[in-house]
């Protein structure tokens, strides 16, 4: 438990996966040939993942076709999805990865069974004996160890095979088993699943195993009507937004148009109110007490000219000059 602790506490880390965020911690298995690694998903507690009795618990053996290649030919790539898919639902649990390629052969013999299964015409358990391997020499003691390391006494296991609930209760533990239906991929992955429950006792429903051809077939032509259907349903409303778009960029450019043919008219009609508006400046009068005439100094010369000067006399000038000569007509 200590050794479990201080990696978790040492190795403490968030992973996003699809959108969402858990905290998880590495957990090392030592074993020669059936060690791997714990994951440790779990809310975060002093900055490292904890799981609780109960907690879901996955034991998985590498399966580098499945896993990383994604291959349609077994399902162990859908399982560890589905796995990983309820881990993450409630938020906590652990995936114990143990590196136990080809059932634990390991990738080299993996193929060779693969091979002698297509030139034969059998499955991988009849090809595996043909090359004198065991059909399965997997062991899940050093797993059963880690999860009592953990402080676990009580998991739910996502499984099918019963031989991974053995050694979990051998070890102590009170294990429920959860059941990992996947539906086959592939003529292949249908024909794996059967030889996995007749040979190995997987509890694996019987129409997953048999009736599954249909099943595909049928998936693949929902799935061909759902994207035939949502061909139109997609295109409708870009189809109703790109005739709103057209109507608006039209009346925009009616606007515009009508603008443009309306400025002359507008602009003349300008012009000529300012042409018919009276003069506001009024002219400079510059006035001689010397003389009897006013020059008057205005901007009404045409350009070009010099400015005219208008003799005229003033009317307050002219009433003075007449009553000066009313009283000098009086005095005489």
């Amino acid at each position: 438990m200590t050794e479990a602790a201080s990696s978790l506490d040492e190795t403490g880390h968030r992973l996003t996966r699809r959108g969402r965020e858990l905290q998880v911690g590495i957990v090392p298995i030592s074993h020669r040939v059936d060690g791997g690694h714990a994951l440790v998903f779990g809310p975060a507690t002093d900055g490292s993942p904890g799981v609780s009795d109960g907690c879901l618990v996955r034991i998985h053996s590498r399966c580098l076709y499945g896993d990383a290649l994604r291959s349609d030919d077994c399902d162990c790539g859908p399982e560890l999805d589905m796995a990983m898919d309820m881990i993450q639902r409630e938020g906590a649990g652990v995936l114990i990865y143990l590196e136990q390629e080809g059932r634990g052969a390991g990738l080299i013999n993996k193929a060779r069974g693969l091979q002698t299964s297509e030139r034969f015409d059998i499955d991988t358990f009849a090809s595996y004996a043909r090359l004198e391997l065991s059909a399965d020499s997997r062991s899940y003691e050093s797993a059963a160890r880690c999860l009592r390391d953990l402080g676990l006494t009580s998991v739910r296991l996502l499984t099918n095979n019963p031989e991974k609930v053995e050694p979990l209760e051998r070890a102590g533990l009170t294990v429920a088993r959860v059941p990992l239906h996947t539906w086959p991929r592939s003529e292949r992955a249908r024909k794996y699943l059967q030889a996995k429950r007749r040979h190995r006792g997987h509890q694996i429903p019987r129409v997953l195993a048999v009736a599954t051809v249909e099943h595909v077939e049928w998936e693949r032509r929902a799935r061909a009507r759902v994207a035939s259907l949502a061909i139109p349903v997609m295109t409708l409303p870009c189809a109703l937004l790109g005739y709103f778009g057209v109507a608006a960029i039209s009346a925009a450019t009616g606007l515009v148009v009508l603008g443009l043919c309306m400025w002359p008219d507008v602009l003349g009609l300008h012009r000529s109110a300012r042409r018919m508006r009276p003069a506001t400046r009024r002219p400079v009068v510059a006035v001689d007490p010397h003389a009897e005439r006013v020059e008057a100094f205005g901007d009404f010369s045409a350009p070009g000219e010099p400015r005219r000067v208008t003799p005229r006399r003033s009317g307050r000038r002219r009433n003075r000059t007449m009553a000066h000569a009313g009283a000098d007509h009086a005095d005489s």
